[in-house]
């Protein structure tokens, strides 16, 4: 093994419970390898689920040993990509929130050696770092597949909604029987006190998380054993007509704060392209209700915009837009994520001329941001898109990417009764030639 380097921290890896739609389990959304126990991947359906069986799977055990011995493992390739190009990483985000004070050392302090990890090309052994009394103060809540919305780089485990295009254009997938979401063990008064007493943050992701009856079941669980107030609630959700609802309302008062991420990938026409069928006059309609109900609760609106192949070349407009929000008490930078799967929505395969004309208008409408007017968290946001700008321009020379994204674009313009020309025409030329 070589030298030891200083040891690298994620919270991630000792109080953090995330899982996908199915109830199987991950590391954390930013990371795509399968944590598995004996080569089987790890459900939280499962009979014999365990937080300690989480926390110490062969994908937990190995990421949280190399970090230990300053090694960067693999499968955290985009925090890592981040931090190069100078941004706050989901990484270093979630330290300052979870590992604040001395709650890193907590964290630290739950680790013991067994067994060990050889490095390549190296003889030393190297102590794997357990966790035998684990406790998560983070949960990441896939609540199903339910969605009322068929957004274009989405898939039918994401949005049952899906499965009727699915089973049309991409007969090779598999359609699940069901829609997908946990089981009532884990909504149970005996799992909720052994679990999640001692959460801080909920991050709901979906389907879309205000349709799913688990959601506000899992809420009222907080508030029945009396740890609501001290949970903060993250959503990432569509927001679209009649999600918000009085009772809602009335429930998230319960808690600390709440975050309302909503999903946002274009400004007016082109978000009503890829997020289908949702309508613009129904993101204004939510954003005046939560700017009402932001007077009577601890709330924060902010925009989570999707980089890709679809929108790249409105990013410019996606950010105006949001920074006009401002105005209204809302968060002034749009959170940018990457679309990398499936690989067609990559936007760094688009034609370069058309990326280099794209940053050149995003970084036009950066240049008009008060940075001194941003928070933190704002600050953080703007440096992550920043640093896609620069992962955008990469050499991503995949010669069938461009074929896969005209075929499948045409393909759902016809079942959908669009045409890109009228939403998007800058990008109708690479795909309608």
């Amino acid at each position: 093994m070589p030298k030891k380097k200083k040891p690298i921290f994620c919270s991630h890896l000792y109080t953090s419970l995330s899982f996908d739609q199915k109830g199987q389990v991950r590391v954390c959304c930013n990371n795509y390898e399968i944590p598995k126990i004996d080569d089987r991947p790890i459900n939280v359906n499962d009979k014999d689920f365990s937080m300690k069986k989480v926390f110490n799977s062969d994908l937990h055990l190995r990421i949280r040993t190399n970090l230990m011995n300053g090694v960067r493992d693999a499968s955290c390739l985009r925090c890592w990509q981040t931090e190069e190009n100078g941004a706050e990483s989901y990484r270093t985000i979630w330290n300052n929130s979870l590992a604040s004070g001395y709650y890193k050392d907590l964290m630290l302090d739950t680790q013991s050696e067994k067994g060990y990890i050889m490095y390549k090309n190296d003889s030393t052994k190297v102590p794997m770092q357990h966790i035998d009394d684990p406790y998560v103060t983070f949960l990441e809540f896939s609540v199903g597949n339910r969605c009322n919305l068929i957004c274009r780089m989405c898939n039918v485990d994401n949005s049952h909604l899906w499965e009727e295009e699915s089973r049309t254009l991409f007969p090779e997938v598999k359609i699940p029987t069901r829609k997908v979401s946990v089981d009532e063990k884990f909504l149970s008064d005996e799992f909720f006190k052994e679990n999640f007493t001692h959460i801080k943050q909920v991050n709901f992701l979906g389907g879309e998380p205000l349709l799913v009856k688990e959601h506000q079941r899992f809420l009222e669980q907080c508030v029945k054993f009396g740890i609501a107030e001290n949970i903060v609630l993250f959503y990432t959700t569509n927001l679209t007509a009649n999600l918000l609802k009085d009772g809602l309302k009335e429930l998230w008062k319960e808690f600390r704060h709440i975050y309302i991420g909503m999903s946002i990938d274009g400004v007016d026409k082109v978000n009503e392209y890829i997020r289908f069928p949702s309508k613009w006059k129904d993101v204004n309609k939510s954003i005046d209700m939560i700017s009402e109900w932001k007077s009577e609760m601890s709330m924060d609106l902010q925009i989570q915009a999707t980089m890709q192949t679809l929108n790249l070349t409105d990013w410019h407009n996606i950010i105006d837009w949001t920074y006009s929000l401002g105005d209204r008490g809302f968060w002034k930078v749009p959170f940018s994520n990457w679309v990398s799967y499936p690989n067609y929505y990559d936007c760094r395969n688009i034609p370069k001329d058309i990326k280099e004309e794209s940053i050149k208008k995003i970084k036009n409408s950066i240049s008009k941001i008060d940075r001194e007017s941003l928070d933190v968290g704002e600050q953080q946001w703007l440096g992550i898109l920043e640093s896609n700008l620069v992962t955008v321009m990469e050499n991503h020379d995949q010669s069938d990417s461009i074929l896969q994204f005209s075929s499948i674009t045409k393909k759902l313009d016809i079942s959908r009764k669009q045409h890109l020309s009228n939403f998007i025409p800058d990008l109708a030329k690479v795909v309608y030639k």
